[in-house]
């Protein structure tokens, strides 16, 4: 049966039937497993209005063969089926040592959700989980493990996979992750994780070794407790709060270079939820103006280069959305989304002084009724 769970995330094969095999399996502590030799793990999840996916998560965290000693679900939903999903599951997470604790949050978005988390934990170890993610069942022992075998590393994140289904050729792909590269955007590379001039990252494209990296996901990532008597996530960052992740662990990776990580051997799904989306209008919003707000904060430096970078990769994104509209699947949406970009960049430059002030309050307010 393990073997089948591994065959899953190989293949990606579909939800449904992932969480049909977890059901099956139902592991609780395995023998050879020296669990009090490992630090403990606190799982913190926060959520907003996503049950289904809470429930699925949930499912993959009992199926651990190394079970954390507790997980904390910051709950900023609308409703409360949240936490009646957590009800649900507390007498099977006490029957394997694990403590499930609900917390109502502020309201105030991703990172005050994870700080009230912290507070909450008890762990040597805190890792933070999406609630869109699914867990291979040796992903936590695999995490605390290399903490153990690597008392120097502050930092470490699993092997994303992904259930989206690409179905552009080989082809098309690299040009477009050529093009990409040259407009300073995001792309992958192998084996590589780093932040990039103009803010934008490098992503790692089939990760096969343990790479050294620049910053985290935040949809997955573990860090040790003592980062956090010096750091704290950004508040500043409203709703699923763009690029909080970079921000964290791009602070962490200056103040202790080499200290953060990435492994192949422990992997993890990201099914990247529909549910309880913001508006689109207000997510390309967030995304240029936080975009602002993180590079002059971490990036900028007062590096000439670093700004020129900056701005070529604002030029950049108006330049793939354009291209976009000229391919075969051309669609009102893209013209919209075209307009809804620039309106975003006119909103930022004309609000710069405020974004160098950390003051993201004129932005901030749209949160309120959505």
């Amino acid at each position: 049966m393990d073997s089948l769970l591994n065959f899953t995330f190989k293949k990606l094969i579909t939800h449904k039937f992932f969480i049909l095999i977890c059901d099956q399996i139902n592991i609780k502590k395995k023998k050879g497993i020296k669990m009090n030799k490992l630090p403990k793990v606190s799982v913190i999840v926060p959520t907003r209005n996503r049950p289904k996916d809470l429930k699925d998560l949930l499912l993959t965290i009992y199926n651990q063969n190394y079970p954390p000693i507790e997980v904390i679900i910051v709950d900023d939903s609308s409703t409360n089926l949240t936490e009646k999903v957590v009800i649900s599951f507390s007498s099977q997470f006490k029957s394997i040592g694990c403590k499930l604790k609900y917390i109502k949050g502020n309201g105030e978005g991703l990172p005050a959700a994870r700080n009230l988390g912290i507070k909450f934990s008890e762990g040597d170890i805190i890792l933070f989980l999406d609630d869109d993610i699914l867990l291979d069942q040796n992903v936590i022992n695999a995490l605390a493990t290399f903490f153990k075998d690597n008392p120097k590393a502050m930092g470490v994140q699993p092997k994303l996979l992904s259930l989206v289904n690409n179905t552009k050729s080989n082809t098309t792909r690299k040009l477009k992750n050529a093009i990409y590269k040259v407009l300073m955007l995001s792309y992958s590379k192998e084996n590589e994780l780093k932040v990039r001039r103009s803010g934008m990252s490098i992503f790692p494209i089939n990760l096969k070794k343990v790479i050294s990296t620049q910053r985290l996901f935040g949809c997955c990532c573990c860090y040790k407790r003592e980062v956090f008597n010096k750091l704290t996530f950004d508040t500043n960052l409203k709703r699923w709060a763009y690029m909080e992740d970079l921000d964290f662990s791009y602070r962490l990776y200056h103040e202790n270079p080499n200290s953060l990580y990435a492994i192949p051997y422990a992997r993890v799904i990201h099914k990247v939820s529909k549910e309880a989306k913001l508006p689109i209008k207000l997510n390309i919003h967030m995304k240029s103006i936080y975009w602002f707000y993180i590079f002059f904060k971490d990036i900028f430096k007062g590096s000439i280069l670093n700004l020129m970078a900056f701005i070529w990769a604002l030029m950049g994104n108006i330049v793939v959305n354009i291209l976009s509209l000229m391919t075969k699947n051309k669609s009102k949406y893209k013209w919209r989304n075209l307009i809804y970009l620039l309106e975003s960049y006119i909103i930022a430059f004309k609000n710069l002084k405020n974004i160098l002030m950390a003051r993201l309050d004129f932005f901030n307010k749209n949160f309120k009724n959505n």
